[in-house]
């Protein structure tokens, strides 16, 4: 009976520890969901408040504080502070900004979102050198704003030719998937929460445990003494 109890236990255990780890996981996007919805919160107020404000002084000198993707961007760089765990890019195959241009994991998933525009959302996990990372992305389209400064090199600000070339950043076509949105965390990040639950799970198991000893014994003690009443019958 006791070696039923303890089978039971580490079932349970297994199923808890599965239960666990999915919820950690579900908790994880849904905070990586909310910092994306806080990206996106910033890049619409740059484009509606802030750029109106600097449009005239694009032409004198080059404010990047006035591109929506700049801005949503450094707000995640400052948002990273108290979550150096979560990582943000805006990922573009074809961006002005170098550090925006995606990588080849990032290029296979905005290649993913312009075979199929219903799309709105992908979910996965990739091997890193630092061990498993999860990823939540969202497709970046292009907006009317967007024209002024990534149609052609001729009718872009001079100032922002000379901050960054006029070999990238153009040929953006008017809603036009160009790039996804990426939050990345790491997968051990995910299953702290989890492992913090199973702890406490697991005393739960090793009190079964010590039940299900107990319970063996005083079976082994009540069998030698009916044997031994028997025996003196």
């Amino acid at each position: 009976m006791g070696v039923v109890f303890i089978g039971a236990a580490f079932i349970a255990g297994y199923c808890c520890w599965s239960i666990l780890e999915a919820n950690a996981r579900r908790e994880v996007l849904a905070e990586a969901g909310l910092m994306m919805d806080s990206a996106l919160a910033t890049r619409a107020y740059t484009a509606n408040e802030i750029l109106p404000l600097l449009e005239q002084r694009v032409w004198e000198s080059f404010p990047p504080q006035s591109i929506p993707f700049y801005a949503a961007t450094q707000n995640f760089m400052k948002l990273r502070e108290r979550h150096p765990e979560y990582a943000y890019k805006e990922a573009t195959l074809n961006p002005t900004n170098p550090r925006d241009r995606a990588a080849d994991w990032e290029a296979d998933i905005i290649q993913r979102f312009r075979n199929d525009a219903t799309a709105q959302e992908v979910v996965g996990d990739r091997e890193t050198p630092m061990g498993r990372s999860l990823y939540l992305a969202r497709p970046i389209r292009t907006e009317h704003e967007c024209a002024a400064c990534h149609t052609t090199p001729a009718i872009a600000p001079p100032t922002l030719l000379a901050r960054y070339g006029g070999d990238n950043g153009f040929g953006w076509q008017d809603n036009e998937i160009v790039g996804a949105q990426v939050v990345s965390v790491p997968f051990a990040s995910a299953t702290a929460s989890a492992k913090r639950a199973a702890l406490r799970s697991n005393d739960l198991e090793e009190l079964v445990a010590d039940l299900a000893t107990e319970l063996d014994a005083e079976a082994d003690r009540r069998t030698f003494t009916e044997r031994c009443r028997q025996g003196r019958g």
